[in-house]
């Protein structure tokens, strides 16, 4: 099979496709998380203006509080009148920016969606405009009689759980430099069973910056671990050269990101005697680190499900477009022919990414097949700090009634390196859309590699550089970049 079509993300062992560079901590990527200038007056009479228990506090609890509650990721709490009434113009100003609740995907001038999405947890304009009134009014508390219910927080374990495991023992990073390591589990399965859901826990959530978490049917990756069960795994650092063969991914883990928690009826053959790798990204920060031990909870079932799962990954090739439609397109500022470069200084530069989907005999990797009868379930989006707007189209050969020719499937203008998450689709697997031989895919992604990027700020300032450089594709450095998207897919199960 032609080396060439092969996405950089998936080759070999380096399963870092979806390799975060160096930047903020997850919480930096609140606005003005430490607090706003503007401080709300002190409560004044109800009167017509909404007050905390009766209007606010249920917008709360529905959108915000999931994060913003005690031992959860956001860095303060929500969930009492004195910590909302303390942030009231903080909150106005990020609902209406849009950057909170981060939920990056939405419709746009450029991209209208057939279908809503799973958990969305946007606030409406009406919810909005009640934030505004509320603290314009001067936060009024209101009767507590009028609270909803007292907010129970989301138990942070997959729901379902069948099977919970983790590396023999802890690991301990250190350094300077970010570290790429995988874990080999042996979950112990003596029979076929399905996997419905899984959810990647961290340990350390401080060093503990991404985790990508595979299958390995044939068990290679066990002859690549130490006595503690772990090696290292970053680009460029496979032992040996040794090559473990196609793993299956089943999910990523980053800021932000959901379990993958599918419906009855939908679920991924994980064969007897299967091993699981690991791959955890740590971002030490020049100190050493506490122990991280971080887990992974599994729902499994021995009955074979009506649709199978199967994840893919489209993006991340640096080499020009060629005879399968596969590869990257001309794009601005290219110097030496087609080439992922972000030039320094630009504000808006556009890399786009296509993949035609391939006929079943077609000379690919077995990564990058599909099977017949494949719907897409939801989406990825990934880029590394420059990236700000990441657009997903097909183009199908033959367009229907209820499967356009042309289609936007995803759109984050507003795309957060700090909150990265799946997003699903909220239709019967019968409604989702479609991708068949010869649907192009396209993945087209925006870049900001200027001083006004917060992000490209600290890089500098952690590199000891006076200005800003060119960015080209890579997997893990300060200064790389990505272009990808996960596609979760469903198919009927063979």
């Amino acid at each position: 099979m032609p080396a060439s079509i092969r996405p950089r993300s998936v080759a070999r062992v380096s399963l870092s496709a979806l390799t975060l560079a160096l930047a903020l901590p997850a919480a930096a990527s609140f606005t003005g998380c430490s607090g706003g200038d503007d401080e709300p007056t002190e409560p004044q009479a109800a009167g017509s203006s909404p007050t905390f228990h009766k209007d606010v506090e249920p917008i709360l609890q529905k959108s915000c509080m999931g994060c913003h509650s005690a031992g959860n990721i956001a860095p303060f709490s929500l969930t009492a009148y004195d910590e909302a009434k303390a942030v009231a113009a903080l909150m106005v100003q990020t609902t209406k920016a849009g950057t909170m609740p981060p939920f990056a995907v939405r419709d746009t001038d450029e991209c209208s969606t057939r279908h809503a999405w799973k958990g969305d947890i946007r606030l409406s304009d009406e919810e909005i405009s009640t934030l505004e009134a509320w603290s314009k009014a001067g936060t009024p508390k209101g009767d507590p009689k009028d609270a909803p219910a007292s907010f129970v927080p989301k138990s942070p374990d997959l729901p379902g759980m069948t099977l919970e495991v983790h590396p023999n023992e802890p690991y301990v990073t250190s350094g300077e430099q970010d570290e790429f390591r995988c874990f080999v589990i042996d979950p112990g399965l003596t029979e076929d069973q399905y996997l419905n859901g899984v959810q990647m826990v961290p340990g350390n959530h401080k060093v503990v910056h991404h985790g990508i978490i595979s299958i390995d049917p044939e068990g290679k990756s066990a002859s690549l671990a130490g006595p503690d069960g772990s090696f290292p795994c970053g680009a460029g650092e496979v032992p040996n050269g040794v090559d473990v063969g196609s793993l299956e991914m089943l999910t990523a883990w980053a800021p932000g990101a959901d379990p993958v928690d599918l419906p009855e009826g939908v679920g991924q053959l994980i064969p007897k005697g299967s091993l699981i790798m690991m791959q955890i990204h740590y971002h030490p920060a020049g100190t050493t680190a506490d122990p991280d031990l971080t887990h992974i909870q599994l729902r499994l079932t021995k009955e074979k499900p009506k649709y199978a799962f199967l994840y893919r990954l489209i993006g991340n090739f640096d080499f020009p477009v060629g005879e399968l439609g596969v590869g990257l397109l001309p794009g601005p500022g290219d110097k030496n022919g087609v080439e992922f470069l972000i030039p320094a200084d630009s504000k808006n530069h556009v890399e786009t990414q296509q993949f035609t989907i391939p006929a079943p005999d077609a000379p690919v990797p077995p990564e990058l097949t599909f099977p017949p009868g494949t719907r897409i379930y939801g989406h990825f989006l990934h880029m590394h700090y420059l990236g700000f707007d990441e657009k997903v189209t097909v183009t199908r050969a033959n367009g229907s009634p209820d499967q356009p020719k042309e289609e936007c499937l995803a759109h984050a203008p507003k795309w957060e390196f700090g909150w990265q998450r799946s997003y699903s689709y909220d239709a019967p697997i019968e409604a989702l859309p479609t991708l068949d031989p010869g649907d192009v895919l396209q993945v087209r992604c925006s870049y900001n590699n200027s001083t006004k990027n917060p992000y490209v700020v600290k890089a500098l300032k952690e590199a000891k550089l006076n200005a800003t450089i060119d960015v080209a594709y890579g997997e893990g450095s300060t200064f790389d970049e990505m272009c990808v998207a996960g596609l979760s897919l469903v198919y009927p199960m063979p």
